[in-house]
């Protein structure tokens, strides 16, 4: 989906912030230590929702006060971590929307949510199951690239980008919610 979406060849492929500025990958932390410099008013706070191989994922997308409004792709994937047969794939995409475009001005709010629907795999290891949003510009530029093969790659910046575990694996594997102590080290009242 990633590669489709970014017109890549191959794999891997590093992108920082949908910018192709991580090759040669000599230059790959000094490129993202650059990016990471850069502010952004545009904030993410996901929630995850749902139980067995049904999960609606919803992202407030917000621009702060002050900020400067937009107009933004809002996409979401659906992650498995420690995929494979010897685990050695880290964060492989099961599933992804097609994204929504939203406008959103300063000092305000949108909330965007996606259905995901687990397949047997991630239903096997619910605690790698990851959920991911990010905003991304909607006007992807096609550039050349200066060292083939391709002969060049699509890119958009990414605003900003949220992270969320399924509830199976983040807040509520400690058991707090249902009342179960069973595996708290320490209960105090």
């Amino acid at each position: 989906m990633r590669a489709n979406l970014y017109g890549v060849y191959w794999i891997p492929w590093s992108v920082q912030d949908g910018l192709y500025d991580a090759n040669p990958y000599q230059t790959y932390e000094s490129s993202f230590l650059g990016r990471q410099a850069v502010p952004t008013d545009v904030t993410i706070d996901m929630e995850v929702l749902g139980s067995g191989a049904m999960w609606d994922v919803r992202a407030t997308v917000c621009v702060e006060p002050g900020g400067t409004g937009k107009t933004m792709d809002i996409f979401m994937a659906q992650m498995l971590d420690h995929y494979g047969p010897v685990n050695f794939t880290r964060n492989m995409v099961q599933d992804g929307s097609t994204g929504v475009e939203i406008t959103v001005a300063p000092d305000e709010c949108m909330l965007v949510t996606e259905s995901f629907v687990l397949n047997s795999v991630s239903q096997a290891s619910p605690e790698n199951v990851k959920f991911f949003a990010w905003a991304q510009d909607p006007n992807f530029v096609w550039a050349p690239n200066p060292t083939p093969p391709p002969d060049g790659y699509y890119w958009a910046e990414v605003y900003q980008a949220d992270k969320a575990l399924a509830p199976f694996a983040g807040v509520f594997v400690d058991g707090f919610e249902t009342g179960d102590e069973s595996n708290w080290s320490v209960v105090t009242p």
